[in-house]
């Protein structure tokens, strides 16, 4: 019998997002005849209200950052919310019944912690057994991700796992899959042939710059310290995502300064190539990000991490050392010259990024619906 799985998300422009795609991949490839669907969680239940979640969330990352670090993970703020939350969770509840209904689902995944809740409060209300499985895209298991209807819970990594289960779940519920990235980061190409087709020098150092899809962070600034570099000849690839005015200053920068050694992309769907071609990637330290970095064994240079989810993700790479952190964004050109001049510091990055992998995150992922 073929397997009904719905998947859910929150934000299409997020690792949520793409954790729910690549999961739906992988049991594209373990079952081609099953029956799958992503499904954006907050647009389906409360799109109002999904608008207004995003929103303030990136003003709060961008204006407040420590707002945001002292309510992650903060028991106070859990316990406060948890009359707010089982509201919301009631008020959906006829909504979700309704398409659990309609869809018969054997799993429901959730890459985002405010669905598995609405989720595990159907199962619980209706006696409802379908197969719940929580997916963690970041190396910080908030306690808004605990509720006893989870079959399953995927972590990012065995550290993640002790953590979660510090937190009071059952060790046999937990699988270190990694966080689930797309299969097509395991294949290997022709590395002379991207850089030849995107206009780039074989023989030049290659930095990708990236805020995530949100295109946040200092991007500019950081190109500009790049740009003026003459020992080294660094070529830049530089990724603004779904930011249109990043993108339009990135481009006056470019045809002013760039001398043809940056390239400046919007939302692209080839990150595994942009990966692949580069010698260091500077960036957010987003989960997403993080797990297709290591599969890449792409050295990271992480740059102000938010505090939160993208501090324990920064932690875990540089204790690990697959990363390296600068809380300072004007001393970035300074650090990566010091990585190229060591001898031996990229390359012993890039072989403890193949330690930490887990390229086959997805199929591991996939394989706990059957």
């Amino acid at each position: 019998m073929k397997k009904r799985i719905l998947i859910f998300y929150v934000s299409k422009f997020s690792g949520h997002y793409h954790a729910a795609s690549a999961i739906q991949k992988g049991l594209r490839r373990l079952a081609k005849d099953a029956e799958t669907e992503v499904i954006n969680a907050l647009d389906y239940t409360n799109p109002i209200l999904g608008k207004i979640i995003n929103r303030t969330y990136l003003e709060l990352i961008k204006k407040k950052p420590h707002i945001w670090g002292h309510i992650y993970d903060n028991p106070k703020v859990v316990k406060r919310t948890k009359k707010a939350r089982e509201a919301l969770h009631k008020y959906n509840m006829s909504k979700i019944r309704r398409l659990a209904e309609k869809k018969v689902p054997d799993v429901i995944y959730c890459t985002q912690a405010l669905p598995c809740g609405m989720v595990a409060d159907y199962k619980r209300s209706c006696g409802n057994k379908v197969r719940l499985i929580g997916v963690l895209t970041d190396h910080a298991p908030h306690s808004f991700w605990l509720f006893d209807e989870v079959d399953y819970y995927v972590v990012p990594s065995e550290d993640t796992g002790k953590a979660l289960e510090a937190k009071g779940i059952p060790s046999e519920k937990i699988k270190a899959c990694g966080i689930p990235v797309d299969p097509k980061f395991q294949e290997r190409h022709d590395a002379a042939g991207l850089k030849s087709r995107l206009g780039l020098d074989e023989g030049r150092p290659t930095v990708l710059i990236m805020g995530g899809s949100q295109g946040l962070g200092a991007m500019e600034h950081i190109a500009g310290s790049f740009l003026a570099d003459t020992r080294h000849g660094y070529q830049l690839i530089i990724v603004a995502g779904s930011n249109k005015r990043l993108f339009s200053r990135l481009n006056r920068l470019n045809k002013k300064k760039g001398t043809g050694r940056m390239k400046v992309l919007s939302f692209v769907d080839n990150i595994d190539e942009l990966m692949e071609i580069s010698d260091i990637i500077v960036s957010k330290a987003g989960g997403m990000t993080t797990a297709e970095a290591l599969i890449k064994e792409l050295p990271m240079m992480i740059v102000n991490p938010i505090p939160g989810h993208e501090r324990r993700n920064t932690d875990f790479m540089v204790a690990n050392g697959a990363a390296v952190e600068v809380g300072d964004m004007s001393k970035v050109y300074e650090k990566v010259n010091e990585l190229f001049d060591s001898g031996n510091a990229l390359q012993t990055m890039k072989e403890n990024a193949r330690r930490l992998s887990k390229p086959d995150s997805a199929l591991d992922a996939a394989r706990l619906a059957f």
